[in-house]
């Protein structure tokens, strides 16, 4: 509990600042995405957010829809929330998981893009 208020203090105005941008983005662009405002297409990781929202829900298949890499990423927040929080881990089996699960994403996207 110590180093989530420890965290809060420390990055509690980059909190702030991240969720102006978003306020600011999603009222001008209608979205928060950069990758999106910059480009106009879809960044690798878009539908995420809905995907989470739905595999929370209870709704596999429609999460699956959004983007299947979100259960990959909901373990590894998992494993960096308990790695930092509950018990630290002795390798860093955490980066390991974070290039797996970003290289599914890419791939994901490559094969989206060009399929």
């Amino acid at each position: 509990m110590t180093q989530l208020k420890e965290d809060l203090r420390k990055y509690g105005l980059l909190i702030i600042a991240l969720l102006f941008y978003i306020l600011i983005t999603n009222i001008i662009f209608h979205t928060c995405c950069p990758f999106k405002i910059i480009f106009k297409r879809e960044c690798p990781g878009c539908g995420l957010t809905r995907a989470t929202i739905a595999l929370l829900s209870g709704n596999i298949k429609e999460s699956f829809a959004y983007n299947y890499t979100c259960p990959l990423w909901l373990i590894t927040a998992i494993f960096f929330i308990i790695d930092r929080y509950i018990h630290k881990f002795k390798k860093n089996y955490g980066l390991v998981l974070l290039i797996i699960t970003s290289l599914v994403t890419i791939i994901r996207y490559v094969l989206n893009f060009f399929l």
